[in-house]
This record gives C-alpha cells, structure tokens and sequence, in this order.
C-alpha cells in the first residue's frame, strides 16, 4: 500500500446521533420557553412539556442541551429516558424506575428497595449500570403505583432543587388510551393530593401527529402541557454551527465553502451532521475550500439517498410507478396536488 490511511483523525460530526451540547446552536427562544417553568417545579409545582417536531430535527438534542445546561448551573438532577421501541406502559414505567435507579445512593438498595418494588425477576448490577426486570404482576402493580413509588424515589434526590426528567420517543404510545388515561390520572393525583411534594419537571418528546393523536383520544390531556414544536433551524444558527465545529479540529471554512454547506442544509440538523461529516473526510487539509464543500455535499446526498430514500424507492420501482414517475419528470413537476396530475396521467395512474 502506498497510500496513508487517515484513522488517527476525529469528526467533530456524529450523523444519526443527538448534537453534542457543546457543539448545540440556535433554538434560543424554544429553550426560553422551558426554561420558563423551571423556578415553578423547584416550588414543588409540577411541570409537564411536550416538545414535538419532525425526524430528525433536533428534539433529543434540545431536550439533552436544557438537561445539560441545569446540570451545569442549577442545582438539578437530570434524567433521560428513551422510549423508542417500546409500545407498552409496562416498559415505560419500568424505563423510568431503571433510570432513577441508576442515580440513587447505593444504600438505598439496602433500605427500602424491596417495599417498594417488591419481587423482581432480575435485578443486575452491570458495573455503574443497574438493570431490573419485574414480573408480570410487579410491572402491573407498578404502573397502578407509579406516583406513590415515584414519590419515593425521588425524596433520595433531597440535595436538588429540581428534576428535570426528559422522555424520548413517545410516538410508540400515542395511540393508547390507556396511556392518555393513566398519565392524567398521575397528574390530576400529585396536583390535589398535599402528600405529593415532587420538585419535578417532565419533558415528552416526539412527533407533532404523535401529539395530536393522544390529545385527540382526550382533550383534557393537551391541557396538562406546555408544548413547543420545532422546526427548522435559521441559516445564521447553521452558518455558526458549521464554523465552530470545523473550528474545534483546527480547520477554517471559505466563505464560498459555507454558503454552500448553510445552502444544501435547508436547516435540519440531520442534513447539517451528514454534510458536515462528509464535508470533513473529503477535507485533506486545514483549509475547506468550495470544490471540498461540493464534494462533499453530493457525498453526503448519495450516503443519505440509500439511508433515506432508497427504501422507499424500492417500494414504487415497479414499471407502473415508473411510468408515472417519468411523466412528471417529463414536466417538471417536483411537488404537486392531486389535482394538478389529472391532465398529465390517465385515470388509472
């Protein structure tokens, strides 16, 4: 081999993973308005959010920069819990315990553990990591308990003013009655009860349908949160992305070179991680000039064509989506209304 193989250098991008809070720019006044609630759940009044937006668009790495900003200068515990994958309240509910878990002093599991959880199928402790598995009629008795254990719980977090516990991925469920049901029996029983003195703030995150759906199955339910949806990010927000995360590897943008990089983002932070990255490997030296950008950008595309769209193009290759396909290209139609098509195809298509 005559060629050196680049292995000892890092991207400062991570596509398909949150933004590094560090790296984190824009959102300013979809942060403002979480942050706005803080002051009251430190009060012991309750706070539920539900930040929404599209895939891809930066929820979890929102949800993690205001978990990570609190850390760092409020005194406040913060948790994150993922839910992706999971379509029972039983997961959930033991997703959230796993978590709390994880954060305790080691000597509440000498003190209290088992009146509280009661049997356990498994309960392993993995290095740092604890992991529990209750059985069937444990999971159900605590979902039936959840704000009484919950309760508990976090009464070990007494040194902080506050938790801040983000939800990831609803989606899987926002079609679950059940879930509307008990999540509002949860807060109407910690809003009435005195007994409750929880010094909490819950974050939900997932898509805007995902939303609609449970607040369609009670409209009661959008009425317990705040909410915010996301959307794309401005170009000047893009722009100092891209300029402090080449900056953090000692590499400097043209400003040719970034207007294409802000241009090809559209401001989805999906794009801006895939660009970015490929924009970085392309680069072979410190300085990232229009022809590395170009490059990069179509290295980019091709890599998030087979990631993004080629699953579905496999769906429509059949000889009949194509001829369909091939007309509107014939004139130029790249986004259309049904009605627009009836003169270019016959009835069938």
């Amino acid at each position: 081999m005559n060629f050196e193989l680049s292995i000892d250098r890092e991207s400062p991008f991570q596509p398909g993973k949150p933004v590094s809070p560090y790296y984190f720019k824009g959102r300013h006044s979809s942060i403002q308005k979480i942050l706005r609630y803080y002051n009251n759940a430190c009060d012991r009044d309750v706070q539920h959010f539900f930040l929404t937006g599209k895939k891809g668009i930066g929820k979890t790495s929102l949800a993690e920069f205001v978990k990570q900003y609190l850390e760092d200068n409020k005194n406040a515990l913060g948790i994150y819990v993922s839910n992706k994958g999971q379509n029972s309240l039983e997961a959930l509910v033991t997703s959230i315990f796993e978590a709390f878990l994880n954060n305790v002093e080691k000597s509440f599991f000498e003190r209290g553990f088992e009146s509280l959880f009661g049997k356990l199928e498994s309960i392993e402790f993995k290095g740092a990591k604890i992991h529990f598995k209750p059985d069937e009629e444990t999971s159900r008795d605590l979902v039936a308990s959840f704000h009484y254990i919950l309760n508990e719980l976090v009464g070990e977090f007494d040194d902080k003013d506050c938790i801040f516990l983000i939800i990831d991925d609803i989606n899987g469920l926002s079609q679950q009655e059940e879930f509307v049901n008990w999540y509002k029996r949860f807060a109407d029983t910690i809003e009435v009860d005195d007994s409750f003195d929880l010094p909490l703030y819950i974050l939900f995150a997932g898509y805007p349908e995902k939303f609609d759906n449970l607040v369609l199955q009670d409209l009661s339910f959008g009425r317990i949160f705040h909410h915010e949806e996301i959307t794309n990010l401005e170009d000047s927000d893009v722009c100092q992305f891209f300029v402090n995360a080449f900056d953090s590897v000692g590499m400097t943008c043209q400003n040719d070179a970034l207007d294409l990089l802000v241009l090809f983002s559209q401001g989805s932070p999906l794009m801006m991680q895939h660009i970015g990255d490929a924009v970085f490997w392309q680069a072979d030296g410190e300085i990232i000039t229009k022809e590395t950008a170009a490059m990069g950008i179509l290295t980019a595309a091709n890599e998030l064509g087979i990631k993004q769209i080629r699953p579905d193009l496999n769906r429509i290759e059949s000889k009949h989506y194509l001829n369909i396909l091939l007309k509107l290209g014939k004139h130029q139609i790249y986004s259309f209304q049904k009605n627009e098509l009836e003169q270019y195809l016959s009835e069938e298509e």
